[in-house]
This record gives C-alpha cells, structure tokens and sequence, in this order.
C-alpha cells in the first residue's frame, strides 16, 4: 500500500477537487480566442490555500489544449530566465531542423560538418528580447498558443514585472495566443500591482483563494484514500475534515498522518482513533512549515497585535465528531477594543497595524467590532511559542 496523500508545497495531489469555477472559467477563456478576459489570471492567497496547485491545474488544462507552457521564476529574472532558456529551448523542441544552420563543412578524414542554433540566435538579428522570442516561438505554432505561469510573484524584480506586463499587452493588442497566470501571497502581490508598468495586470481576473468548503474537503480525504487499501470511516471522515478546517495543505497532511496511523496499527480503515493520535502533530506541523514562515518579515507592532490576539481569543469548544483534544486549538473571534486595551493603546492607534495585517491575510474581519485569525491554528502557535501570555 502507498500512501496516496501529498502534504508537499507545489506538490499535486492525487485527486483534486475544490476551485471548479476557476478551472471553467479558464477553459472556456483557451476556447473564446485571443483577448478573452480570463486569459489573464492573478491567484492570491495564505501560504498553503493552494495557489502552486492550481498553477499546475492550469498548466494541465493548457497543455491539454496543445498549448506550450512556460514557467517562469520570480525569484530570479523573468525576461533573462525566458529569453535565453525556456524560449530558445521549446523552439528548438518545436522545430528542432528549422533552427540550425550549417557553420562549416569539412572533408572525409579532415573534418566533418558542424551546425549552430539558427532562428532567435541568428547573429545577423538584432539581440533578441522577450517579445521577440515569444513572437518567434508563436510563430511556429497553429491554433494553440503560449501560456506563461509565475509563482511567488511577490517576489519578483520590479523591473522584470513590468517588462513581462508590458510584453504581454502588445501580444494581446496583436491578437496572439497568450496567456499569463501569476500566483502569490496577497500582501506582496497588492504591492507589486501598485506599481508603475504593471496596473495593466489589475484588469486580470482576480482570484484571492480562501478554505475549502467541508464537502471539498471530504472529497479529497474520500475518495484520496478509496483506493489506497485503508479508507476512511464515517467518524475518520467527519474529524479529519473538522482538523483540517478547509486548509488544503492540512487536508493533504491530516490525511497523510491519519493514514500512516492506521496502517500502523494495522487497522482495516482510517477511524476517529487514528485522527485522534495524529491531531497534535498535525497542528505542530502546520505551525513549522506555514506559521513561522508567514510571520517572518512581519512588524514588531503587528506581531505585538497577533500576540495579543492569541491571549485574548477564547479556543473554541470540541463538538461531537470532532478529534478529541483538540477544542484548544481553534480561537474565535476577538474584540477589537479589548486588543487595544491590552496593547495600552487607543483603538484608533491600533487600527493601523490591524489594517495591515488583514492586507497581509494573517487576520481578518469577524463581524462589527472583532477579527479572526486566517490561518488555522495561528493563536495556538503563538501561544505555544512562549511569547504570549494567557489572559485569564
């Protein structure tokens, strides 16, 4: 038996489900022809929700399509990564015969005949650029086109930004088959968008991603395990989709644990007891791998707001189907003023740095007056950290 869950950032999972609209949406846009608004995507969201998943799915649908896709990192530079790499290589994937010329011919015993990259590289052109190699590459292409995906563009070099945004514009002026999807956390990606040379990109259908609903959630976790020799029961099912808490990251990890625990235990299914035993490390996990992460950077103002948050927030009791023990670990809404009193402050002082931490997606608005966290499980992390202490 394998296990058949995949708790791995950008990893895909086996079995998919969740995001249909946005999935639609794009395959009606590969079918509408050049300009279709939902060629030009911008996915937004928490570490984790799942944003390099469906770049994948996007990628899948577009090749599905014969469309070329081209990845691009944000971590490096987008125009000198396509230009000199990704480009000249589908061309040559594509043509391979087309883009070599003869450089020298030689004699029987002397010598032999050499070739060289022809085509974007010909001397006698001008120094290619990335318009002028995405023209070249389309050029070779009949009825489909180019889709270009960039993850983590909060991370990407302002200037190369504006050079793919600016690129991108003159394909589509031009009709040609393009498209652009870019992924990244919502706090970085609404700065990056701000910019000079990219509010282009603002007109993009915008997708911020939040949690699952429970019914996607147990689709994963159901029919993920089906096949895999240990399914869940009902009870197995009903607490990993209650621990999980609609986190596509922690569906594939909950799933993962509970699914290593019954097998363990040589169980015939995945039970509430497995769910159980694997609860704690769960939320361990997700505070190593999306807690930490997610908060470095942040202000030591804002950070004073989180900290005070997690002191305040009263942890939800366990229902019944619930993972046991685990009531600790989910905080409710908290009061906004209580917050600013703990922080000695006026509630009009401590709006700033509440703002900017809903801009950053670490908090959000919970009805008149209170916020929430985002991510699951983040008071818990900070309380258990030991830089909060409890109110009581």
């Amino acid at each position: 038996m394998t296990n058949p869950f995949r708790p791995t950032f950008g990893a895909s999972p086996h079995y998919w489900a969740g995001r249909r609209v946005i999935l639609d949406d794009y395959r009606e846009a590969l079918a509408s022809g050049p300009g279709a608004a939902s060629r030009t995507l911008v996915i937004t969201g928490s570490r984790g929700i799942g944003k390099t998943v469906l770049l994948n799915e996007l990628e899948d649908i577009a090749a599905g399509h014969g469309w070329v896709v081209l990845r691009a990192s944000a971590r490096g530079d987008i125009s000198t990564e396509l230009v000199e790499s990704s480009i000249p290589a589908k061309i040559q994937e594509i043509s391979p015969t087309a883009t070599r010329r003869v450089t020298g011919l030689g004699i029987a015993g002397i010598g032999s005949v050499t070739t060289s990259v022809t085509g974007p590289d010909d001397p006698d052109r001008p120094r290619p650029t990335l318009e002028s190699r995405l023209r070249d590459l389309l050029s070779l292409m009949s009825g489909t086109g180019v889709l270009i995906t960039v993850d983590e563009i909060q991370d990407a070099d302002r200037n190369a930004l504006s050079r793919l945004a600016a690129t991108y514009q003159n394909l589509i002026r031009d009709d040609l088959e393009v498209s652009l999807a870019m992924a990244g956390l919502t706090h970085g990606v609404e700065i990056l968008l701000d910019l000079p040379g990219t509010t282009f990109m603002r007109r993009a259908h915008r997708y911020d991603l939040g949690p699952l609903t429970d019914d996607d959630a147990a689709d994963v976790l159901a029919t993920s395990s089906a096949d895999s020799g240990l399914a869940f029961d009902s009870a197995g099912l009903a607490a990993a989709v209650d621990l999980a808490a609609g986190y596509p990251y922690l569906v594939q990890l909950v799933g993962s644990l509970a699914w290593n625990a019954a097998r363990r235990s040589q169980a015939s299914s995945i039970s509430l007891s497995a769910v159980e035993a694997v609860s704690r490390e769960a939320v361990a996990t997700m505070g190593a791998q999306v807690h930490h992460p997610s908060l470095k950077g942040v202000p030591t103002v804002q950070r004073e707001y989180l900290e005070a948050m997690a002191a305040l927030a009263e942890p939800g009791e366990p229902t019944q189907g619930r993972a046991q023990g685990r009531g600790d670990h989910r905080d409710g809404p908290v009061a906004t003023a209580a917050v600013a009193e703990r922080l000695g402050k006026t509630q009009r002082a401590a709006s700033d740095p509440r703002a900017k931490l809903i801009d950053r997606d670490l908090i959000t608005p919970a009805g008149w007056g209170k916020v929430q966290f985002t991510l699951p499980y983040l008071g818990h992390w900070l309380r258990g950290s030991g830089t909060v202490r409890r109110v009581n």
